[in-house]
């Protein structure tokens, strides 16, 4: 009994900690250049692969999340611009512009967009507007094969006019299948506590004058920092790599290009999702195993509806590796 007890208490206190990582924490325990799927604004936003910002000594000082196919979505924030700002140092809960208090949130495997984080008092979960998830849970979820209490009038009625309500993709599933509201208020009522309590070390303090002196050296530091990671053997067999994934992945890819002379949406079959935006006369990747259906686009509410067609613009494995033209 006194084991089991033990056991209970340890299990407790890994998950409590766990939970109320630091923004950086969260996004390194994720793994470097993490891909995550988004979900914001009434539809679904292009997965971003995710990177850590550092000075030249390691000290995190920001993230970029950038589309992994799309050119337009992409996220993030830095201590070495003018705005940028962590909340708090070594335990951030928060980054924001501090101009428009417009910032980010993480909390394990999912990464909130905020809007009016205050100077003063804790983020709500009212101003989330969007809201990314760690692709592998993402995947998890994608058919709701995961399995969570769910919360009545939660996510999707309380912000439906911020996250929307069109369709549901895999994040929206994994945000109904547990109390996300819930999730959000006790991170940070926990963190500013866990903040509240931490005493300044001197190496904390040496640290916050190394990020006030590279914010002053701009893009030198960065660059120094960069330079120095490319030069590492680990840095070289990660390019060697994602060369050879990057020619696995051409030829699973096809090159769609919209000749129709307006802005086009393709989709999967049946799918009631907005899918691929392609503008007219650009591109876009697809995956060349999917057939791809027109989707028609509809305006109800003041919110955008978007459904595919039974017009197929491309048949599954009939273009990889080359260009197929949308007429």
């Amino acid at each position: 009994m006194k084991n089991i007890l033990a056991l209970f208490i340890l299990f407790v206190s890994v998950s409590v900690t766990h939970a109320q990582q630091s923004f950086f924490e969260a996004l390194e325990a994720n793994g470097e250049n993490a891909v995550y799927e988004g979900f914001g604004g009434g539809r679904s936003r292009p997965a971003i692969k995710v990177s850590i910002q550092r000075t030249a000594g390691g000290i995190p000082v920001g993230f970029t999340g950038e589309p992994v196919t799309e050119d337009w979505g992409s996220i993030g924030q830095t201590e070495l611009s003018d705005y940028g700002r962590m909340d708090h140092y070594p335990l951030p809960m928060n980054m924001k512009h501090t101009y428009t208090n417009d910032g980010y949130v993480v909390i394990d495997n999912m990464i909130f967009v905020v809007d009016n984080i205050p100077n003063e008092g804790l983020p709500t979960f009212e101003n989330v507007t969007a809201i990314y998830l760690l692709k592998k849970e993402a995947q998890d979820n994608q058919d709701g094969t995961k399995k969570g209490k769910k919360k009545k009038g939660g996510l999707l009625s309380k912000m439906k006019n911020k996250l929307g309500n069109a369709g549901q993709n895999s994040v929206q599933k994994y945000v109904k299948s547990v109390n996300i509201e819930q999730i959000f208020a006790d991170y940070v009522t926990a963190m500013k506590a866990k903040q509240d309590a931490y005493t300044l070390t001197p190496k904390d303090k040496m640290d916050m004058t190394a990020i006030k002196a590279a914010r002053d050296a701009g893009d030198e530091e960065i660059k120094k920092y960069n330079d120095s990671i490319r030069k590492t053997p680990e840095y070289k067999k990660l390019k060697e790599h994602q060369a050879r994934m990057a020619r696995m992945e051409s030829n699973n890819i096809v090159t769609l290009k919209n000749n129709t002379g307006r802005t086009i949406y393709v989709g999967t079959s049946g799918s009631r999702n907005r899918g691929t935006k392609i503008n007219a006369g650009d591109t876009a990747r697809w995956d060349c195993s999917t057939d791809g259906y027109l989707q028609s686009e509809t305006v109800s509410g003041g919110s955008y509806n978007y459904s595919s067609t039974n017009r197929r613009v491309y048949s599954s494995n009939a273009g990889c590796g080359s260009t197929v033209s949308i007429n």
